[in-house]
């Protein structure tokens, strides 16, 4: 998005999924260029989660399963997927292609802002599922 909005979990967000941290509050207001978007984005991957992934995978993987668990730390933070049987099941090399997609799954839920119940999310159920999808082409 090229301006500001809340994200499922009612965080302010802009570009690819950019969180606005403190100290940017220049992003409320501005308007960002697909290039800006894109800039955005490959910053948050290199220095936070790229860097984040590596250090946490204990054996090799292929370039579609570092891609996928990348993303996946994108979305649920360095905290989430340090706790996730997803990063588990990476490091086991677990060739278990049902328990994968159910371990990616089970990221399907946002807090709703207003009642704070967790709910499940049809986006991210979507999300999950390419995800997974690209880990298992292995």
């Amino acid at each position: 998005m090229a301006r500001k909005y809340l994200c499922a979990a009612g965080k302010a967000t802009i570009g690819y999924g950019h969180v606005i941290q403190k100290g940017e509050e220049r992003y409320h207001t501005a308007t960002l260029t697909e290039a800006e978007a894109s800039t955005l984005l490959q910053r948050d991957v290199d220095r936070n989660y790229g860097a984040h992934v590596a250090k946490r995978l204990t054996r090799a993987v292929t370039q579609n399963q570092f891609d996928a668990l990348v993303s996946f730390c994108f979305n649920v933070g360095t905290g989430g997927f340090d706790q996730s049987s997803v990063l588990r099941l990476a490091n086991a090399g677990s060739p278990d292609r049902a328990a994968i997609t159910a371990a990616f799954g089970a990221w399907n839920k946002v807090t709703n802002p207003v009642s704070k119940v967790k709910e499940v999310s049809k986006g991210l159920t979507l999300r999950r599922g390419r995800e997974a999808a690209l880990y298992l082409q292995a």
